[in-house]
């Protein structure tokens, strides 16, 4: 009877300690979101090409004075020679006013063996020293000339805070040392700047499983996160002028909901989404809609050197406008004026009339076919709003949600 009871104990025993095992292990291994986004920071961190296709969305201003401005990217990027990035990205901005005069402009840039090149499609900006009226208008520019060039999305008025030019961190001119990615990329690796949520969805993304995460950032720690960026490319403490940008942003952010698709594998980041409504001045606000889609993680970089005849060197434009240009070696590492300013590069601007929007809704057929609307119907969704109020509002004129659909900020 004793050995009985003690075979009993030792089986209860055994039991007990396999409960708790398994209890320990459900708590421990379960998924943790929280614990997601600084793992996808760090797979992204180690990243060396990939390619995007993304969309931004923001409308200012209110009743007559309100403007939509849309901006489509697609391309690859390789980020293998850090600090330098080499791109062969296409770009679209499209920008539409209450006035029922809009902007069309696109090009695109590409970067091989150090060299950038810079096309526009026809009629493209109105830029001092070359012309883009003809196709195949290409600018090259040496390391280190891009940012004499100016705006390449001339009159693009996103809405992010003013960067006041008493900080060479505040200069976009002024290059990230190797040292200063190095740190930038430890920066990331430990980053924790978001409240986040999990619901238990998945998606297929580029043919990858992924979990869709929400998130807000953390104020505390977004704050922190733009200090030390600050330190990790200057590698010493924010000055005064740089705390105030800091806050500023900081404030910006904290408004924003976010949605990441993130590899349930690999942790690499597929897809992310931004909205919300950005205070830029006491009285003034902007509403905000990103998009972006990332895949082919590591392909081999494919930029290609344009094979067009009508390239022009940067320097020649410069010296015809500006005078004698400046060594790369030199202008490199300081600030100049730029040559293309929002003023000086008007984007070509048509008026909508009665004759090209045939359902008077306020969109043109060419506008029509930019946010994909019916050019026959003033309502493509049927929701009482006409497709012109609810594009210049930043909603979608063919469904529910913000102006790309994204279900964020309904």
């Amino acid at each position: 009877m004793n050995g009985r009871r003690a075979l009993y104990f030792i089986a209860s025993a055994v039991l007990f300690v396999l409960i708790v095992v398994f209890a320990v292990y459900v708590v421990f291994m379960k998924f943790r979101p929280e614990a997601e986004i600084p793992r996808m920071l760090r797979a992204m961190s180690k990243v060396q090409t990939v390619r995007e296709r993304s969309a931004f969305s923001w409308t200012r201003g209110e009743g007559k004075a309100r403007v939509a401005t849309s901006l489509y990217l697609v391309g690859q990027m390789d980020l293998s020679g850090l600090p330098s990035i080499q791109q062969d990205t296409k770009f679209r901005l499209f920008r539409l006013k209450t006035s029922k005069e809009y902007a069309d402009l696109s090009g695109e840039l590409r970067t091989k063996g150090g060299t950038t090149y810079l096309t526009y499609s026809p009629p493209g900006p109105n830029v001092p020293g070359v012309d883009f009226s003809s196709k195949e208008t290409w600018v090259s520019f040496a390391d280190g000339e891009l940012p004499k060039w100016g705006s390449v999305l001339p009159g693009l008025d996103a809405p992010i805070v003013s960067l006041p030019a008493t900080s060479s961190y505040l200069e976009p001119a002024t290059p990230w040392t190797d040292d200063a990615i190095l740190r930038l990329r430890d920066l990331l690796s430990v980053a924790d700047v978001f409240l986040v949520r999990y619901d238990d969805v998945t998606e297929i993304v580029d043919a990858h499983a992924t979990r869709v995460i929400e998130a807000r950032f953390d104020p505390d720690a977004i704050r922190a996160f733009l200090a030390d960026e600050i330190r990790a490319k200057e590698n010493r403490e924010p000055n005064d002028a740089e705390r105030v940008i800091v806050e500023s942003r900081a404030k910006q952010l904290e408004s924003l909901k976010v949605r990441l698709w993130i590899g349930t594998t690999d942790h690499l980041l597929y897809r992310f989404q931004v909205a919300g409504t950005v205070a830029e001045e006491p009285k003034t606000k902007a509403t905000v809609d990103v998009l972006v889609n990332l895949s082919d993680f590591n392909a081999p970089y494919g930029g290609e050197v344009p094979g067009s005849k009508k390239t022009v060197g940067f320097s020649s434009i410069a010296n015809a406008m500006i005078g004698s240009l400046e060594s790369s070696a030199d202008m490199a590492g300081r600030p100049a004026t730029a040559l293309v300013t929002n003023d000086a590069a008007h984007l070509p601007v048509e008026t909508t009339n009665a004759t090209d929007d045939a359902d008077n809704d306020g969109l043109s057929a060419i506008v029509e076919a930019f946010y994909g609307t019916n050019p026959n119907k003033a309502d493509t969704d049927g929701d009482g709003k006409s497709d012109g109020e609810e594009v210049l509002n930043g909603q979608n004129p063919s469904g529910t949600g913000s102006l790309f659909g994204f279900g964020l900020g309904q």
